[in-house]
């Protein structure tokens, strides 16, 4: 305990050095060697402290005695510092944090989001390449959240909500592969965190706010060839979202006057894709539509209806396709490696000792 606490007062001094560096001599100052080289030991502080306790064995201990002097030494400089001195490891001390300590940490995420979330948002927002390394570890700190604190998520005001949803349909545009397949797991989580009965006093709020927000988003950036987004995640969201519907688990009109939102949620969705796509006739629409109704329990024939879909739309842009088979290439790709690895493994001599993974851990 002694060690950790130094350990953090270092960090203390050194955050403290640096802020009144950069007060005196300008953002430029965090470029110098000798800033740089005290910001390197700050982040591995953060690893160092980030590794004990992933490995930990009492979340109990780690929650009453290392979060609390962790959190005062390490959010408050972040939130309070310019972005050239935030470090994206202290996001990937919290995601630990909560990865570790799980439902145990929940009264203390809004204090976490409202320490990092909104500062590194105005700093990821503005453009699509710099801070890399710290979009992914953002999104990865919301996943973190939304997997093991959901509760706080929805603890958090209306308007922090919006904005933290805001965040996620906007990393699932991002051209980071990394970060818009965790956006898009952020939201199959929420998607289906909410339909559970612990939530269903929410839950019809939530529906009514952001379901169709939510079908339009998604519609948008599956056509949209520019997005790295697996389909296979776009499928399971959509028929997630399909699925609710019909089933019956959103119990309020999604609008008001409707009395059946299976047959709302149908017109939306043909509207939309009328008002996008001009070029297909009502027949199409009509097939399309019902297609995601009747096959939202089958996530393979979901997919290929999908995908048949988004090749009609291509076809007539004339635009590649060649990604909406990227899953299946992926897969077959690691397949082939795999029967490679299983011949090379049973001929003596074909693999390097240190490649040989199993008979290490068998000498082990």
């Amino acid at each position: 305990g002694r060690i950790y606490l130094d350990m953090l007062n270092m960090y203390k001094c050194f955050s403290e050095n640096i802020s009144l560096q950069i007060s005196n001599q300008g953002e430029d100052v965090t470029k110098q060697p000798l800033i740089r080289c005290v910001m390197g030991v700050k982040k591995e502080i953060l690893k160092l402290i980030a590794t004990w306790i992933a490995t930990a064995n009492d979340p109990a201990i780690v929650m009453d005695h290392f979060v609390p002097p962790l959190f005062d030494a390490v959010l408050l400089d972040y939130k309070n510092n310019v972005a050239c001195a935030r470090e994206a490891e202290v996001l990937a001390t919290m995601a630990t944090i909560v990865n570790k300590l799980c439902h145990h940490l929940t009264p203390l995420v809004p204090r976490i989001l409202d320490q990092v979330f909104d500062c590194t948002l105005q700093m990821i927002n503005k453009e699509l390449e710099e801070w890399p390394e710290s979009r992914t570890q953002f999104f990865l700190l919301l996943h973190a959240v939304t997997q093991h604190c959901f509760d706080s998520l929805l603890s958090i005001p209306p308007a922090v909500f919006k904005l933290v949803l805001d965040a996620i349909i906007w990393g699932i545009k991002h051209t980071m592969r990394s970060v818009s397949e965790t956006s898009l797991a952020i939201l199959n989580t929420i998607l289906t965190n909410i339909t559970l009965e612990k939530y269903a006093a929410i839950a019809p709020d939530f529906f009514r706010t952001y379901y169709t927000v939510l079908l339009t988003h998604l519609f948008a950036l599956l056509s949209d060839s520019s997005q790295c987004g697996s389909l296979q995640t776009y499928s399971n969201i959509l028929a997630t979202m399909f699925s609710i519907c019909e089933s019956g688990k959103i119990a309020v009109p999604l609008s008001p006057d409707v009395q059946d939102n299976v047959v709302y949620v149908k017109q939306f969705t043909a509207n939309m894709l009328r008002s996008a796509f001009p070029h297909l006739n009502d027949k199409q629409l009509e097939v399309f539509v019902a297609g995601l109704f009747s096959f939202n329990q089958d996530t393979a024939q979901f997919k290929e209806h999908l995908r048949d879909f988004l090749v009609q739309i291509r076809e007539f842009r004339a635009q590649d396709d060649s990604d909406l088979y990227l899953d299946e290439k992926e897969l077959a790709l690691k397949q082939a490696e795999e029967e490679k690895r299983k011949k090379q493994t049973s001929v003596p001599g074909i693999l390097n000792p240190h490649e040989n993974v199993d008979d290490i851990m068998i000498d082990y």
